[in-house]
């Protein structure tokens, strides 16, 4: 199975020099707890919800302070013609659970997520055993 098959096809961006504020209220609108950061027309970075809590709010960041502030600089891809395999293996060796998909060209078209990779895992130790992979510490 390849990630064009099981990703979420279109993406809500957002620019390295907008608000924290704003960009929280665009995830609300959303209903998206992340989003690829930016710089002009070229991906530079993630922030996720808790980025925003934990990183930047917590820290006593000005809400009207630049998403640079509360983004991780690291942004990994997959292709949208690599195996579902592919993918895992980014997010297990990463220890992450979002990746922006790109076409063969490059251009960002898609996020796929832990939980998209999940939903189309039937077998129950299989899940465990890829979900404590990602998310063991």
């Amino acid at each position: 199975m390849y990630v064009s098959e099981i990703m979420h096809r279109g993406i809500t961006t957002v620019q390295i020099h907008d608000s924290i504020k704003k960009v929280a209220t665009l995830m609300k609108k959303h209903d998206i707890g992340s989003v690829p950061v930016f710089k002009n027309e070229r991906p530079v970075g993630f922030v996720t919800d808790r980025d925003i809590v934990i990183s930047s709010l917590a820290n006593g960041h000005d809400p009207e302070s630049p998403v640079s502030q509360a983004m991780s600089h690291e942004l990994y891809t997959v292709y949208e013609d690599e195996s579902i395999e592919k993918a895992t293996e980014i997010m297990q060796s990463k220890k992450i659970s979002r990746l922006l998909v790109l076409n063969t060209g490059g251009t960002p078209t898609g996020m796929l997520s832990l939980h998209d990779i999940m939903t189309f895992i039937s077998d129950i130790e299989l899940k465990s055993r890829t979900i404590s992979k990602i998310k063991k510490e």
